[in-house]
């Protein structure tokens, strides 16, 4: 692998700005690394080296190991996780689930069954957990049901936290205790019962 150094894009002409294409490349870089080697695998060293960067630079924008992996998986990972927008509540639901668990039975899962065990005893992995992707997806999902409250699917009072938690809870559940496959079955039910209560809530 060809390693470009970051003094050689001192001379690049127009274009994005230096700042943002090297954090692209740590990105890119954190994130193939991530599946290459895991969570516990990858260092910041291998991420700076990797990216033609220095830690110092990694070190400017993240403050920890975890916090650019967990940002690396989020950025390849949401993008094929957009909440759908069908126009049918169900239908959004359905579909966002069956995505959210094929990416948890994927290659992909590993890495986020690691984060999920890491945040259970590693401030760090917590809090970067927390910011990088549950804040954020949490966000878009809320965004998501709020429209079926305007088009009366749902209530208008309905708690969206709680709905996010309805849903979403019970696979990360099976995902960290193996208490129960994640299968198509499984989650079909999920949706159909988390959106039953939450359609009668008043």
């Amino acid at each position: 692998m060809t390693v470009i150094s970051e003094k050689l894009l001192d001379k690049r002409g127009p274009g994005r700005p230096r700042d943002e294409d090297v954090r692209r490349r740590i990105l890119q870089s954190a994130g193939r690394l991530l599946e290459e080697h895991g969570f516990a695998g990858v260092t910041v060293e291998a991420i700076a080296d990797d990216s033609g960067a220095s830690k110092a630079t990694v070190y400017r924008w993240w403050p920890n190991k975890a916090a650019v992996l967990i940002e690396a998986f989020r950025e390849t990972v949401a993008s094929e996780l957009p909440f759908p927008d069908t126009g049918s509540l169900s239908e959004d639901v359905r579909q966002q689930l069956q995505n959210f668990a094929a990416m948890l039975n994927g290659r992909r899962g590993r890495a986020f069954a690691a984060f999920l065990a890491g945040a259970q005893t590693d401030p760090d992995v917590a809090e970067a957990f927390r910011q990088m992707w549950i804040a954020p997806r949490r966000a878009e999902a809320k965004q998501a049901l709020e429209r079926h409250c305007r088009s009366g699917e749902l209530p208008p009072n309905a708690d969206l936290d709680l709905a996010v938690e309805l849903l979403y809870a019970p696979l990360y559940y099976r995902l960290l205790t193996g208490f129960g496959s994640i299968t198509k079955e499984y989650v079909d039910e999920l949706a159909e019962t988390a959106l039953r209560g939450l359609r009668n809530a008043r």
